[in-house]
């Protein structure tokens, strides 16, 4: 019996060991703290290097992809990928997202800047006019 416990014992600890380093903070191109709002395209390309993509989105928004470095982490949880956008050349939105979310990820982004939505007039329903 006790032999029984202390392999559910490391068998515990050995998965806390593994959610904590393949948690979100491990950025794999970069560490998450090398960035700030508002710096400019040409200052996150100097820390991290060329992308391994670029994306024009709507309202000017332009989305920097960076790789996971990660191939452990890819077989075991999925593709990820660094989403690094940026507004009139400023950093707006840095996040990791699945690979195959970058689109939505940088239109939800530029979504942020669109005009609101015009509403047409309800209709009185007791006179039939709208």
């Amino acid at each position: 019996m006790k032999r029984m416990e202390i392999g559910v014992a490391l068998a515990i600890a050995w998965l806390f060991a593994l959610a904590w380093t393949a948690g979100p903070w491990t950025a794999g191109a970069a560490q998450a703290g090398e960035l700030a709002p508002g710096m400019s395209q040409h200052q996150v390309v100097s820390v991290l290097g060329p992308p391994t993509g670029l994306r024009l989105e709507r309202n000017a928004v332009v989305c920097l992809t960076y790789a996971s470095d990660e191939p452990w982490r890819a077989r075991l949880f999925g593709e990820r990928t660094r989403v690094i956008a940026f507004k009139e050349d400023r950093l707006v939105d840095d996040a990791i997202v699945r690979s195959v979310q970058i689109r939505f990820h940088c239109s939800r982004v530029a979504g942020q800047w669109d005009p609101p939505m015009r509403i047409k007039a309800p209709c009185d329903r007791l006179t039939g006019r709208c």
